[in-house]
């Protein structure tokens, strides 16, 4: 195999192909070509002798169905979906696939979120959407199909309503495991709509939207407002794009490797947006400290989520606490989401904040994460117990908390910076992992 891919559309300008697969061969060691080839649509159906010039093609809006007419071999996967992604150059032989069952798949699984044997309600019934209720029946999932037009459904495993009763079904009160978005409403260029309204999301715990651009898409802000577990397309897109390596080299591929190239592409993503900077971490190891500094070298505005708390709510945390943890850990989900709205800040969250998986779901749509990261013992030496609700035991509870958290703070941040130093060298460190746009772990 010669490395040569490319993926075609019809207007690609925006692709993240080309960053994904690249990302991949750096991860490989290998050298490889991935080029984007815009195709005209009159040309789709006699473009063979541009497929076999590369040893595999992705194929995107709207030719997906069109492509197959130069096809040798389709799998049964592909055909019951009606749909290839991925065509395979075997010789002289051209094979078609898609792999974005899996990458849905790969995307639910990647947040926890397990859809056998419950509701999931599929918004719209397009090309994408076929492949996402064929991922969903093979999950075991009870899939309903919401369409305009329903009497262009058919041969599928799953109920078929309109948008019309879909809100008569949630006024009246029935509730839903997952609502999944697989209509390009929210899309860009045309952000801030949704295609269904903040009283049909709050009848599920979930939502999915396969919509990678923007990230945080209004429909899942409306799921992030009512604390909704919220997982957006970008995770997808490069789950379904490690699948097709996999197919183009007749081997699994992943390793990890998807979860590598997500974290560093969401990562970018974030900065290049302009979207905020989130940094967490176990309390007293230096994010306040460092957030300020950040602010200042960057432009950037800095927020204290403590102090945003207690702002917005009138009270002390101390007083929040006593009328228990909960009364305030819902504050300060609801504090991260209006924090979330907005560009541009860095924001110094509290040291539970991960604790609550809603909450690292809107910090991955919203920003960028960075745990920064301090030996326990340089924290216990300099934390002042008596201002610490949490700590009114003493040192040793932080350790346990800290014990308790560590994986969180782990598998919550794209990036993670060692902060044992001054704050001029921590303040380094993070403008280099920040210029960089990656892990540092």
């Amino acid at each position: 195999m010669d490395n040569r891919f490319c993926v075609i559309g019809e207007k690609l300008a925006h692709t993240r192909s080309p960053q994904i697969h690249e990302a991949f061969f750096d991860i490989k060691g290998e050298k490889g070509v991935y080029d984007v080839r815009e195709i005209a649509r009159e040309d789709i159906r006699s473009s063979r002798d541009l497929l076999l010039s590369y040893d595999g093609v992705n194929v995107t809006i709207p030719y997906k169905t069109d492509v197959m007419a130069n096809l040798d071999y389709v799998s049964d996967e592909a055909e019951n979906i009606g749909a290839v992604n991925t065509i395979k150059r075997r010789g002289d032989r051209l094979e078609g696939y898609n792999s974005d069952p899996y990458g849905f798949a790969d995307m639910l699984a990647s947040r926890g979120i397990d859809a056998k044997g419950k509701k999931v309600t599929v918004l719209g019934y397009g090309g994408a959407a076929r492949s996402v209720v064929h991922a969903l029946c093979g999950i075991g999932a009870k899939v309903t199909i919401v369409s305009r037009n329903k009497d262009n459904v058919k041969d599928v495993n799953a109920e078929v309503i309109g948008y019309d009763e879909l809100d008569a079904r949630c006024d009246a009160g029935e509730r839903g495991f997952l609502l999944v978005n697989c209509t390009p409403v929210g899309m860009y260029p045309k952000e801030g709509i949704s295609p269904v309204d903040e009283r049909v999301v709050a009848r599920f715990d979930a939502l999915a939207d396969i919509v990678y651009n923007p990230m945080y898409t209004q429909f899942l802000r409306l799921g992030a407002k009512l604390g909704k577990r919220c997982v957006g397309g970008l995770y997808m897109l490069v789950a379904q794009a490690m699948k097709s390596q996999s197919i183009w080299r007749d081997e699994d591929v992943d390793n990890g490797a998807t979860k590598k190239i997500f974290r560093k592409l969401s990562f970018e993503e974030a900065l290049k947006g302009g979207l905020n900077i989130y940094l967490t971490g176990i309390m007293s190891c230096g994010k306040s400290t460092l957030g300020r500094m950040l602010a200042d070298a960057t432009g950037r505005k800095f927020v204290d989520m403590d102090e945003y708390i207690v702002e917005r709510e009138g009270k002390s945390i101390k007083e929040l606490f006593a009328d228990g943890e909960k009364t305030f850990r819902d504050a300060e989900s609801r504090a991260l989401y209006a924090l979330s709205l907005e560009k541009g800040l860095v924001v110094a969250t509290g040291g539970g904040c991960i604790k609550r998986v809603a909450n690292a779901d809107v910090m991955l749509l919203s920003g960028a994460t960075v745990f920064i990261r301090r030996k326990i013992q340089n924290i216990v030496a300099g934390v002042d117990c008596s201002t610490r609700p949490l700590l009114s035991e003493g040192a040793d509870k932080l350790r346990s908390i800290y014990a308790a958290r560590k994986s969180r703070y782990y598998s919550t941040a794209q990036a993670v910076l060692d902060n044992d130093c001054d704050a001029a060298t921590g303040l380094d460190r993070l403008l280099a992992i920040i210029k960089k746009g990656e892990c540092g772990q």
